[in-house]
């Protein structure tokens, strides 16, 4: 029989209860120094090399998991200090510049490489593929256990997606101490995220 279904666009959501954790800059601070005395093991022996990164794009970029995850090594342009995310969320592609500190970071964790194959992940696992989401949500809670950050159970956070929260929270609080005007500078924050 013909019928009609709606986009599931149209529909309105459930209804949720979970509220996004925003680190404080101390909290953030403490995640960042604990990855970045992450040592090697055997099951991970490059851990130590790509999480300090990894975790300084979600934070200091905003971006999504899969999205620093999925990079390769095409789309991380360390001339001109440029990311490239490909079919993001809603499908589109972006532009990201990250800061200069982070920019110069990435250069040198991918000296540490040498010359790679264009379409190489830029964050590999030993066997060159990407990292699981689920290795990088475990290591996250053994962050936040080292750092004292208390963690409320399963689907109750912090969760590693409250980087990218933390990090639109930051900015907006940084531009209004600055005195920018927020109507003006929300829309590039929404595009630098990858919000439609």
């Amino acid at each position: 029989y013909q019928a009609y279904v709606p986009d599931r666009s149209l529909l309105s959501k459930a209804s949720s209860d979970f509220s996004p954790r925003v680190f404080t800059h101390a909290e953030v601070q403490q995640l960042l120094r604990a990855v970045d005395q992450l040592p090697p093991t055997s099951r991970a022996p490059l851990r130590h090399l790509v999480m300090p990164e990894v975790f300084r794009l979600l934070y200091g970029c905003g971006l999504r998991l899969n999205e620093a995850l999925r990079l390769r090594v095409a789309d991380v342009d360390l001339d001109q200090g440029v990311l490239t995310l490909r079919d993001t969320k809603f499908g589109k592609d972006r532009l990201v510049p990250p800061d200069i500190a982070v920019v110069q970071r990435l250069r040198s964790f991918s000296a540490q490489f040498g010359t790679r194959a264009a379409d190489a992940y830029f964050f590999p696992t030993l066997h060159g593929g990407p990292w699981a989401r689920g290795t990088v949500y475990a290591l996250f809670r053994e962050l936040l256990h080292q750092c004292g950050i208390p963690h409320a159970g399963r689907g109750k956070g912090p969760r590693v997606h409250d980087l990218r929260h933390t990090m639109a929270v930051h900015t907006l609080l940084r531009w209004y101490r600055q005195g920018d005007d927020l109507d003006a500078k929300l829309p590039i924050l929404s595009i630098y995220l990858g919000h439609q």
